[in-house]
């Protein structure tokens, strides 16, 4: 009896070990997910933006929900979709050979580490309404009006996307004040009153302009 009374002990508390191993199993079979628990896990890591390309640069420059203004990027897009919808040929070419150039200049930005931005854009369209207008008073002097027409279309669609311009009173005031500010004078000061006159306007100037009038204002008197 003794025995036997000894071993009661081990038995009970084998039984009890078996109990809570079975329990174990069923609550672990109903454990929670990590995310239903609060765990963060991990998210797979992004590309660079500027790795995506010009159509990944327009949907992170893409508005949010609270009404964030779009993007140059985004608006010559959308209006690319218009044009096709619209079957509107000669626009939807312009906005091609526009968003062509901006590809190329995000190619160059690409291989120095940058990207493409509003800042970048304009430029790109300030160079191609310099090449319009040139190319307007080339056919002009040719008498290819036809030619003028075409290129005057696709000049009017690429001023639509520049920032208001200043007036030439505007810009006369600002080439003053620069060569009053770094105290210029001569010919040989116009580079670096082009300069700093570009860079206070922000590509609200028109280079021509700018030019004549530091010219002037910089011609021995």
């Amino acid at each position: 009896m003794s025995r036997f009374t000894a071993r009661v002990p081990s038995v009970r508390l084998f039984c009890t070990y078996l109990r809570s191993v079975k329990s174990a199993s069923l609550v672990s079979g109903m454990a929670p997910s990590a995310a239903s628990r609060g765990v963060m896990l991990p998210t797979p890591a992004q590309p660079p933006l500027h790795s995506r390309g010009f159509a990944a640069t327009a949907a992170a420059a893409a508005p949010d929900a609270g009404g964030a203004a779009a993007s140059l990027v985004d608006r010559i897009k959308s209006d690319m979709k218009d044009a096709m919808k619209a079957k509107d040929q000669a626009r939807l070419d312009a906005i091609r050979f526009l968003n062509a150039a901006i590809k190329q200049r995000e190619i160059e930005l690409r291989e120095a580490g940058g990207a493409v931005n509003d800042e970048e854009v304009i430029k790109v369209i300030q160079k191609l309404v310099k090449q319009r207008k040139d190319s307007i008073d080339s056919y002009k002097a040719g008498g290819r009006e036809d030619l003028v027409a075409k290129e005057q279309v696709e000049l009017t669609l690429l001023e639509s996307y520049l920032p208001a311009m200043l007036s030439a009173a505007e810009v006369e005031a600002v080439v003053v004040a620069v060569i009053a500010e770094l105290n210029l004078s001569g010919p040989k000061a116009m580079g670096q009153v082009m300069k700093a006159v570009m860079a206070r306007t922000g590509g609200r100037a028109d280079n021509k302009t700018v030019s004549d009038l530091a010219k002037a204002k910089l011609a021995p008197k």
